[in-house]
């Protein structure tokens, strides 16, 4: 049996009902699948983030198919081959969540830490949210890490509290198993 290839797509463009089923449709019928996907309405525009696998004909008929799924969909899709994922060390998976009231800079100041501290950022998402009572727009952030070791752990958690506490914002490190 042939190993899979794999290819992680990306596409953008205004937002419209059916493009999820009519992406998914093309990489079936392509007769490749559809292992990881990140979807998302980002202000007007439809964004979306695939890992797609199958046998390397089924893929790159996938890709053939590119432009016309970008005429008949009105979205801009990028494909680039890749391989499947393998750590270069063990890690330890941890998730993150950290919150409070939104202004700029946030996600530098927590994505500087992490830089800093070697620590991997396997996914992240950040949104705004409004306060129920207030309509006070809140900073929401998640994020799947990879941290390296247990002394980064405890340098990660010291760090996070200082950094936290000194910009008023609250946090939670759960392990992710």
């Amino acid at each position: 049996m042939e190993r899979p290839s794999f290819i992680v797509m990306t596409a953008v463009g205004p937002d419209k009902k059916g493009l999820v089923n009519a992406i998914a449709r093309e990489i079936h019928q392509a007769g490749a699948n559809l292992e990881d996907s990140r979807m998302a309405i980002l202000g007007g525009e439809f964004a979306l983030l695939l890992l797609i696998a199958g046998p390397r004909p089924a893929l790159e008929q996938l890709c053939a198919a590119t432009p016309d799924l970008e005429r008949r969909l009105g979205l801009s899709i990028v494909s680039k081959w890749t391989d499947r994922f393998a750590p270069a060390a063990p890690f330890l998976p941890y998730e993150l969540k950290v919150s409070g009231f939104d202004r700029p800079g946030i996600v530098h100041q927590v994505s500087e830490l992490l830089a800093r501290l070697d620590i991997n950022v396997a996914s992240l998402e950040s949104r705004i949210a409004f306060a129920p009572l207030s309509g006070t727009p809140m900073f929401m952030l998640e994020a799947s890490l990879q941290v390296p070791g247990r002394s980064t752990l405890r340098q990660l958690k010291q760090e996070l509290s200082q950094t936290c506490d000194e910009v008023d914002l609250d946090f939670s490190l759960e392990a992710h198993g």
